[in-house]
């Protein structure tokens, strides 16, 4: 059984991730062709979301453009990030010092999913992008968030995934996925060569924190052979700067039982 999206709903949102790919205004034609969407019913989506006021349609020159409306969905998001004890920070230092992709990480259902993803200025990168989700029980990443469950929260998450078709064939067998769980869990991180791209490794540790009690790992991905050489820096990195992460957040959190106690 494959799990399916509404076809309105995904179409919305098609429609401005196309916007954000091309940063122009864009006339019907060229979106109906880029997103192989059939004319009438892109013309009466594109209708939609202008009385909606998402979108800016220009009859001087038949061009569409989203409107700042569009920005202020989630413009609350990166505060909320940044006040939950400096994630931002942690991921800009690791990222600094590795000098590879550095992504933060949450749960997401069946997937993970980065919400923020620095990279490095060199090109030796195949960074995904922020909002990308990949499937939860083929990533280090998983791995990582997986080792803070219990087996029958894993167990759950892979029938699921195997019941909705994800993955296909790439799905390990759950033998070995929890093999590589326990392994996860006893030497502190994941680390994922070759998968799921060939050309690419990763390594990922969980945080140990939540977002609003969504579970968190941090990871640092690059070329294969850039990661397994660098292996032991990164772990280090990555160690220090989540230790001083988890320092600064005790810190933070006394500073504030005793400013209650204070006001009591």
């Amino acid at each position: 059984m494959q799990r399916t999206k509404v076809k309105s709903a995904s179409r919305t949102l098609e429609v401005l991730e196309l916007f954000m790919d091309e940063r122009r205004p864009l006339r019907l034609n060229e979106i109906y062709k880029a997103l192989n969407y059939p004319q009438s019913s892109a013309t009466n989506l594109l209708k939609s979301m202008v009385l909606m006021g998402y979108l800016n349609y220009n009859r001087a020159n038949m061009t569409y453009l989203p409107t700042m409306r569009v920005t202020a969905l989630g413009s609350w998001l990166p505060s909320m990030i940044n006040r939950e004890g400096g994630l931002v920070s942690l991921v800009d230092e690791i990222q600094r010092r590795t000098d590879e992709t550095v992504g933060l990480v949450a749960q997401n259902d069946l997937y993970i999913q980065y919400i923020i993803l620095k990279t490095p200025g060199h090109e030796f990168k195949m960074a995904p992008n922020e909002g990308t989700m990949r499937l939860m029980v083929d990533s280090s990443s998983g791995l990582a968030l997986m080792s803070r469950m219990r087996q029958r929260e894993i167990d759950k998450i892979y029938r699921y995934s195997c019941h909705y078709g994800l993955g296909g064939e790439t799905l390990p067998q759950f033998e070995d996925l929890m093999r590589e769980v326990r392994w996860t869990r006893q030497v502190g991180h994941a680390y994922v060569p070759k998968r799921p791209t060939p050309q690419l490794s990763s390594i990922a540790m969980p945080l140990d924190e939540n977002l609003y009690g969504i579970p968190l790992a941090i990871g640092v991905g690059g070329m294969v052979d850039r990661i397994s050489r660098a292996k032991q820096d990164i772990l280090d990195v990555m160690s220090e700067a989540i230790s001083a992460f988890k320092a600064r957040q005790e810190q933070e959190d006394a500073r504030e039982h005793e400013a209650l106690l204070n006001a009591a």
